[in-house]
């Protein structure tokens, strides 16, 4: 039987019988009455005419307005229900689109370039490179220019997710995240390429290219794939530790199939909290997070007492938010140990 209670039911047979109900309350109303036999011996008894539908209509003006349609409502007593039971059709509705978008959120080439135009990054459709040269499987890009510069920002929207993955597991092209003539990066069912006009001969040109690079990587992050991150803090007698977790994960429904695509990088990072730096030596770093762990050796202390530890990233699951999060570290005949919780975001 559907969810709907007799209570609701009874108050809307009324309406049923006389047909001034819509499509959708009509079929909520049989799917009910296929199974409730209290419900159809009410709608059998109202049919009998041992109530008679046409007493107990107020003396109103015979136009079809809204006015009229409320009062008849009233009547019998189903504002209540009709309100009730359309915010049970509406939540219901939208409990589906919310679900449907979050599994199936795809980007458009519109809202790609709206992103980037928004941040600072305008892009110029280039009609002069032909995106045949660049075809992938039968997918074009779209060519852009970054500004006033040369150079080049192709941007491939694949139909799905589940497309993007089989077409670039034919491919060589773009494998290489961290070559500078072409830096591809990712977001759920799009691929976008940055390649420079030329190779940076100059220290200016360098930053100006990296400038481009860390532009295109926040706004792929943040916006494109709605990147989050969660911090986890604690510290021991002599240290504060903390590790930055920044990713993304995205559910994709195709074909009856759920798929996930998913990125993160963890960033430990060290405080010394006493005054002794120029005592503190050669560190050795361990951690535990989750099911992943490491070690390293030989980092050194700068003069504001911090560590840096460098940084890690992949796919995969991600690190939950009660995880329990572990550093260990030694420096000259000293270790200590210290358990990072994750902090609330405000």
């Amino acid at each position: 039987m559907n969810n709907y209670p007799c209570e609701l039911i009874e108050d809307l047979i009324p309406l049923y019988i006389e047909e001034d109900i819509s499509s959708i309350t009509k079929e909520i109303v049989e799917d009910h009455l296929k199974e409730c036999e209290s419900c159809n011996a009410l709608v059998q008894e109202y049919s009998n005419n041992e109530l008679n539908i046409e007493d107990l209509k107020e003396d109103l003006p015979q136009a079809n307005t809204f006015k009229k349609w409320m009062k008849r409502l009233k009547v019998w007593g189903a504002v209540t229900s009709i309100l009730f039971l359309l915010a049970l059709i509406a939540t219901g509705a939208f409990g589906y689109k919310i679900g449907e978008k979050s599994k199936n959120n795809l980007l458009t080439l519109k809202t790609v370039v709206k992103s980037f135009n928004a941040k600072g990054l305008a892009l110029k459709e280039n009609k002069s490179k032909l995106a045949d040269d660049y075809i992938l499987d039968g997918v074009k890009p779209a060519v852009y220019n970054i500004g006033e510069t040369d150079d080049t920002l192709l941007i491939y929207i694949f139909k799905s997710f589940g497309e993007k993955k089989d077409i670039l597991n034919k491919t060589d092209n773009f494998k290489d995240p961290f070559t500078l003539e072409e830096r591809p990066f990712h977001a759920k069912n799009s691929l976008i390429v940055f390649m420079p006009s030329k190779m940076p001969e100059s220290r200016d040109e360098l930053k100006s290219i990296g400038q481009a690079l860390n532009i295109i990587s926040n706004v792929v992050f943040e916006d494109l794939n709605e990147g989050q991150e969660r911090v986890h803090k604690g510290e021991s007698e002599s240290w504060e530790g903390t590790l930055t977790l920044r990713y993304y994960q995205h559910w994709f429904e195709e074909d009856g199939k759920l798929l996930y695509d998913s990125y993160y990088e963890k960033i430990p990072a060290l405080q010394y909290k006493k005054y002794d730096i120029g005592n503190v030596g050669p560190i050795t770093f361990k951690y535990e997070a989750g099911s992943s762990s490491g070690s390293s050796e030989g980092f050194t202390i700068n003069d504001e007492g911090y560590v840096e530890l460098g940084r890690s990233g992949g796919t995969g699951a991600i690190l939950s938010e009660d995880a329990e999060v572990r550093f260990t570290v030694k420096w000259g005949d000293k270790e200590e140990h210290m358990v990072l919780k994750a902090q609330e975001v405000n």
